[in-house]
């Protein structure tokens, strides 16, 4: 078995190493495309902007991790800066809060 397989992989073994890396790097480049885009993060989208109360930058993940549920449609998080509750629309992009009681 090992004589025999061998005999199969010898001519691609005595090709240039840089050959087999450039046959090989559009596979392995689709390949990690494609298992990053739909197993690791599959519906992913980062959004970020300032803060509607204090103009402070604002980040937010859309989509899931490994399987854990993320944000949806719509985000509701804190701002680090002012406390206030902001609401972010995903297919919009659109940040929003309440207003203040005043």
């Amino acid at each position: 078995w090992l004589g025999f397989g061998f005999e199969v992989i010898e001519p691609v073994i005595r090709l240039n190493p840089i050959i087999l890396a450039a046959l090989g790097a559009p596979l392995i480049y689709n390949g990690s495309i494609s298992l990053t885009d739909q197993f690791i993060f599959p519906n992913n989208k980062i959004v970020y902007g300032p803060c509607p109360s204090c103009e402070a930058e604002t980040r937010v993940y859309f989509g899931d991790v490994l399987g854990v549920e993320g944000f949806g449609d719509v985000a509701s998080i804190k701002c680090t800066k002012c406390k206030a509750a902001i609401n972010v629309q995903r297919k919009t992009l659109r940040a929003s809060t309440l207003p203040k009681d005043e």
